[in-house]
């Protein structure tokens, strides 16, 4: 019997694969991981994997040190599992293993994003265009970082929960081992908690309320099952604590989401700037969820209040881009598939009836022949942009893309503070560290700051602009925290400041970066006057 309905599914696809619109959404499928896969632009991912390795070396570090300004301040690494990944991964495989677990992870999210929101009798072309809209809309996100495991993992949430709403029985408790390893992984389980929250609140609230309108309908369900997702919820919440970090495994993304200067300053924190055309893909797919809405008859009250929500949290950060795709779909394709099918009435168009002649045996060849085609050409396309996000020089922390030549002069130098860009600073860690061949050698540095801003508080992060400005207290904070080493880009304003102070010296610049030392110890580094030439006057 299972055999049997496998191989009517197998059939239903392949027939919907020979009509345009079931070619269209394979189209978007098979040409997503030329999207979803892409090269380590994250900065981050430097200091994850120097962290990765430590853990895989001697455990779970409880305190910072790797800065001077917060050393042996608490370390709540609640990312571990996928830093001991990266530990795993790259020193043994390289990246390019990195590169495709994140592209399946945002694949899969968006297969079964789509799969929720397709519904019997549905349109495929409403589901394939947005679906594409979603991909787009989401360019500046997708890339191998931890956050996807938030994507795809809330995917898979959603499909819990739906699945409990029609059938009941005990599958939403797959969510409770489901938040427990997402609390290991990334700290958007709580996205997931607060997603399983609403779907609670409309339930609750479609029990509460009678009424015959679709969307109570769909959020209905009997006293029992009701109650098995409450105790499933209660489960998972307690579940996230089974955890090295215990109870602060809540605490430390809620310090990120209240701390007003880190969702200042960093980028994928910043609301999303529509005069920007990357942004234009997303302000599209708001503007038509927004139109298709009045439209979606058949959405049910916890979509609704979901692409709320999705949408308030995109529009407070780029960064949750594709998890509004994810949550405003079903939504988007309703109204779509709806309107798209009041046209079709209105033009005259007519569905074959059921008994109607079929198509003669060498049409559907030809279909079958373009679908091949087209579905092939899709995968080398995909394939293709794979091969050039593995090639990429972003993946290689000694590639011309990095600063190696100030890390080599830092590895051989004197032990030092070095004040860094900040999206450098991870990367300095990793080439400095004593496990991997290039830092086996080198200098036990520290950095002032990277990319853990937890881990050294808003008052260090508000420092560290003030250093970065060249502001006048710049030279004040670095000598009340024993920096010894300035490491900017050529362009910085502090490096205007401190080739005019006489507490500072030029040791290295090319032409992309600076390197200063204090003057106390600026004649104990390896460097000769072809390496200062290019200092600043």
């Amino acid at each position: 019997m299972v055999g049997r309905r496998a191989a009517s599914g197998w059939v239903r696809a392949w027939r919907a694969l020979l009509e345009p619109s079931g070619l269209l959404l394979a189209a978007v499928l098979v040409l997503a991981p030329a999207a979803m896969v892409q090269p380590m632009f994250d900065p981050d991912f430097w200091w994850h994997l120097r962290v990765g390795l430590e853990i895989l070396a001697t455990g779970i570090p409880q305190h910072n040190f790797y800065t001077y300004t917060a050393f042996g301040h608490v370390f709540i690494i609640q990312e571990w599992g996928t830093e001991a990944l990266f530990g795993v991964l790259y020193p043994h495989v390289g990246m390019l293993p990195v590169l495709l677990l994140f592209g399946a992870l945002s694949w899969v999210g968006l297969l079964l994003g789509l799969r929720r929101a397709h519904r019997p009798g549905g349109s495929r072309a409403a589901l394939a265009v947005g679906g594409a809209l979603w991909i787009l809309a989401s360019l500046q996100i997708w890339g191998p970082r931890s956050q996807m495991f938030t994507f795809a993992f809330a995917a898979v949430l959603l499909v819990l929960l739906d699945h409990h709403r029609r059938r009941g029985g005990r599958l939403v408790f797959l969510s409770v081992p489901l938040v427990a390893l997402w609390g290991n992984l990334h700290g958007g389980f709580l996205f997931g908690l607060g997603v399983f929250a609403v779907v609670l609140l409309a339930w609750t609230a479609a029990g509460l309320f009678g009424g015959d309108a679709p969307a109570l309908q769909g959020s209905r369900l009997p006293w029992p099952a009701w109650r098995a997702g409450v105790a499933a919820f209660v489960l998972a919440a307690l579940a996230a604590m089974v955890n090295p970090n215990g109870v602060a495994v809540y605490r430390y993304p809620l310090e990120l989401l209240t701390s007003h200067i880190a969702q200042k300053v960093l980028q994928e924190w910043q609301s999303p700037d529509f005069h920007q055309h990357a942004m234009w893909p997303f302000l599209i797919l708001i503007v038509t969820a927004l139109l298709v809405a009045g439209a979606a008859r058949r959405t049910a009250l916890h979509d609704w209040l979901l692409a709320g929500a999705g949408l308030v949290l995109a529009l407070d950060a780029v960064r949750n881009i594709p998890l509004f795709g994810l949550l405003v779909v079903p939504l988007w394709v309703d109204g779509a598939a709806a309107l798209l099918g009041t046209v079709r009435r209105r033009a005259g168009s007519r569905t074959t009836a059921p008994g109607a002649p079929t198509r003669p045996a060498a049409a559907r060849r030809a279909r079958a022949a373009i679908a091949g085609v087209v579905v092939v050409a899709c995968a080398a396309v995909s394939a293709a942009r794979i091969v050039e996000a593995w090639r990429s020089p972003q993946n290689s922390p000694t590639s011309s893309v990095y600063a190696e030549p100030v890390a080599r002069l830092l590895c051989h130098g004197p032990t030092a503070n070095v004040f860094t860009p900040y999206g450098a600073a991870g990367w300095l860690l990793f080439q400095l560290d004593h496990r991997q061949p290039a830092g086996r050698t080198c200098a036990t540095d520290r950095v002032f700051i990277f990319g853990e801003v937890n881990v050294m508080g808003a008052r260090n992060l508000a420092r560290y602009l003030v250093v970065a400005s060249g502001g006048p207290g710049a030279a004040r904070i670095l000598a009340a925290t024993h920096s010894t080493v300035v490491w900017q880009g050529r362009t910085s304003p502090l490096v205007a400041r401190l080739a005019r102070d006489r507490r500072w010296r030029c040791i290295f610049a090319d032409h992309r970066d600076v390197v200063f030392a204090a003057a106390a110890t600026a004649g104990r580094w390896p460097t000769d006057g072809s390496q200062r030439a290019a200092c600043p006057a």
